[in-house]
């Protein structure tokens, strides 16, 4: 397993911040690292909500099905991905930072399958950089 996290404050306050990143759909509009996002489940999203990510890795496309498995409104949100080559568990946390808006951070867990495996010490800085990117696309986005 692979594990980035990173913080950033934005100046959104935490109920819209929260509500606005646990549509996952729209992720491929912050994050560079997704082709598309879209919500597979009906509804607003909550505890089993479950989205088709494509993930773009090295120039190949990754479909990837995620799905919330925690939920806390406003405060924290669990949200697990499968795919064929890979897995992921995203813990994204929101407190109210001092002088207003949000602190959001953003862990995630990043494992390959099979054979793919023997590469994950050798691919730390690629998601070190896929992972600045994220939270500086969605910084933007929640600003």
């Amino acid at each position: 397993m692979i594990s980035v996290e990173r913080t950033i404050t934005v100046p959104t306050p935490r109920d819209e911040a929260f509500r606005r990143v646990s549509d996952f759909g729209r992720a491929a509009e912050w994050d560079p690292a997704l082709a598309s996002s879209r919500q597979e489940t009906p509804g607003e999203p909550g505890l089993g909500t479950c989205f088709a990510i494509v993930a773009i890795f090295r120039g190949n496309e990754a479909p990837m099905t995620y799905e919330i498995t925690d939920w806390d409104p406003t405060t924290r949100m669990v949200i697990t991905g499968t795919g064929e080559k890979a897995t992921a568990v995203d813990t994204i946390t929101f407190t109210d930072a001092p002088g207003g808006g949000t602190s959001i951070t953003y862990a995630a867990e990043l494992g390959l399958a099979g054979a793919l495996k023997v590469a994950e010490p050798f691919l730390k800085d690629t998601f070190d950089t896929m992972a600045d990117e994220a939270v500086a696309g969605l910084a933007a986005w929640l600003t």
